[in-house]
């Protein structure tokens, strides 16, 4: 079952500046990272936000993603929430990073849910 997080719990989470943060809406579309991000992956604000979050991930990973953003719009549940998960992580110039992110889930008051993630880059 997957947790709520707060807005408290959120904010701590990006205020780990040590390391890279990304905040998407309920339709998987950048809303926010932090300079930490942008320093490491490369991506500028102007390229990612709005964008989905597919354009960070392995190419072989997308498909399963989006459906498994659809498939948490109507059941709620997911198994990659709350516990690390190792993942490359795409830049803006095209090379991979293999990361581990730790993703979590926010619902608003209106019922929509935020997503929000911090990458440790492994290598």
């Amino acid at each position: 079952m997957s947790q709520s997080w707060s807005v408290e719990a959120i904010g701590r989470l990006r205020e780990q500046q040590d390391l890279p943060f990304v905040r998407a809406d309920s339709n998987g579309l950048v809303m926010e990272v932090n300079q930490r991000f942008r320093d490491i992956y490369g991506w500028s604000d102007a390229d990612l936000l709005g964008q989905s979050l597919g354009l960070i991930l392995p190419p072989s990973f997308r498909d399963s993603h989006h459906a498994g953003f659809a498939r948490f719009k109507l059941t709620e549940v997911s198994r990659v929430l709350n516990h690390p998960l190792k993942l490359a992580t795409y830049c803006a110039d095209g090379r991979a990073i293999e990361s581990e992110h730790f993703i979590v889930a926010e619902k608003h008051g209106d019922g929509s849910w935020s997503f929000a993630a911090t990458l440790r880059p492994l290598s």
